[in-house]
């Protein structure tokens, strides 16, 4: 019973802590091979990928805005994402295990579909 009430105790204090106490906000800088030297863009690390690849989504304002994949041969939408951006770079990473092989376009657009880039990749 006393190991009871001293989790339960350990819980309340904790759940009472600030959680800006327990957020580490790294700085990272873009690396060479994402940089984009426009206003707005997306840019793969590379654009052969077998698991998963690095992107910077470099973005005008700070909002909602969707990443899709689509097939390259018949532009099919494979996936959508919508992300909560910052202005400037945004380092994401994508995960491609699940695609066909095949080759693919990634569109950066904003949340009412206005495309803001587009790059392609190819899944081996």
């Amino acid at each position: 019973m006393k190991k009871l009430i001293s989790i339960l105790v350990l819980l309340l204090v904790l759940g009472c802590v600030r959680d800006e106490e327990f957020i580490i906000d790294p700085v990272v800088e873009t690396p060479d091979v994402l940089f984009i030297g426009e206003l707005q863009g997306i840019k793969l690390a590379s654009a052969i990928v077998s698991d998963r690849v690095a992107m910077n989504v470099k973005l005008p304002a700070d909002g909602v805005y969707r990443i899709k994949i689509k097939h390259g041969l018949n532009n099919e939408l494979i996936s959508q994402e919508k992300i909560q951006g910052k202005e400037g770079d945004n380092i994401l990473k994508i995960y491609v295990n699940a695609l066909e092989k095949s080759s693919y376009k990634l569109e950066l657009s904003t949340e009412n579909h206005e495309l803001i880039g587009v790059t392609a990749f190819s899944k081996l």
